[in-house]
């Protein structure tokens, strides 16, 4: 990365007053880190990005035998509305129709059975949207719950099994782990209060916290084909059947994906090349989303040549 490209990134990022964490990467390796709060190391809680993580724990499930993304929600949660109807995959590319009328979890928070039947009590069938896209927490949350009872293990196992043991990641652990825990992750606190009761609800949808690194390692160990065979990867981050290109947790544009987060005044926003060897990962504990938004799109254009896409 050229001087002049560092000076203009740090003017771009600048101009809204970043305030977080700015790690890019070329052929795999980190090639800059642009930092204006914490350290490279710190720890955000990365909201809806953590459904690129839940997509494809579905598509690990799938392979064991334990899934079918043709299988319908009924299977597993009958009580969902219209859960005879609405596919696995209608769920992954947030086509089911379903929206949640509360908030998440219960309060106080005793266990995700508990939140899981709380989750149905509060949904709501629109067949005007069902099988057309419409961003909902809900598909993912209930993704959750259903790995959970796929499987007869908590997603929280299954995460860390998955990630953060096999990938041995040090900056990346659940928003209610221990205090110790929180320290040796590095997390940057947020800048508002936190409802741990709906971090608990929100499960498999935005529950994780995780450094600009932990990102990269695990995005570009999954798009490699590391993690999960690369027929799995190409399924699970296939084009949604749906005007916003969405399926697993991921945004397909033209030469790289996309992964967007923000709660709580946290904001994460990755663009990462298809082969997993590029990206620009941003991370704040303020509400910058535009900006962010933006000019992650932005600068990986810049660096990677990509057509302009928004």
């Amino acid at each position: 990365m050229s001087l002049k490209q560092k000076k203009q990134i740090k003017k771009m990022l600048n101009s809204f007053g970043f305030k977080g964490n700015a790690t890019f990467y070329k052929d795999g390796k980190r090639i800059w880190n642009y930092t204006t709060e914490g350290n490279i190391n710190s720890a955000y809680l990365i909201n809806s990005v953590q459904k690129a993580y839940t997509g494809a724990m579905v598509m690990q499930a799938v392979n064991e035998g334990k899934l079918s993304l043709d299988d319908k929600v009924a299977k597993f949660y009958p009580n969902v509305p219209n859960a005879g109807n609405i596919s696995i995959l209608n769920l992954l590319e947030m086509t089911s129709g379903l929206s949640e009328q509360g908030p998440f979890g219960n309060n106080p928070f005793k266990n995700d059975d508990d939140n899981a039947q709380k989750t149905i009590q509060d949904m709501h069938f629109d067949d005007q949207s069902f099988n057309k896209w419409n961003y909902q927490d809900v598909n993912y949350v209930l993704l959750s719950h259903i790995l959970e009872k796929a499987t007869g293990r908590s997603y929280e196992d299954l995460f860390n099994e998955m990630y953060v043991y096999k990938l041995g990641l040090k900056h990346t652990d659940f928003l209610w782990a221990d205090a110790q825990k929180i320290k040796e992750i590095e997390l940057i606190p947020s800048s508002t209060q936190v409802d741990m009761n709906e971090i608990h609800g929100l499960l498999g949808a935005g529950s994780v916290a995780m450094s600009n690194d932990d990102i990269f390692l695990s995005m570009s160990a999954l798009l490699s084909g590391k993690i999960l065979p690369m027929q799995s990867i190409q399924t699970i981050y296939g084009p949604g059947n749906n005007q916003a290109q969405y399926r697993g947790g991921l945004y397909t544009k033209e030469g790289y994906y996309q992964a967007n987060g923000a709660g709580y005044n946290y904001s994460s926003f990755i663009r990462i090349s298809k082969d997993g060897k590029n990206a620009v990962i941003l991370q704040t504990n303020i509400n910058q989303y535009q900006g962010c938004n933006d000019n992650a799109t932005a600068i990986y254009n810049m660096l990677f040549n990509e057509k302009k896409e928004n």
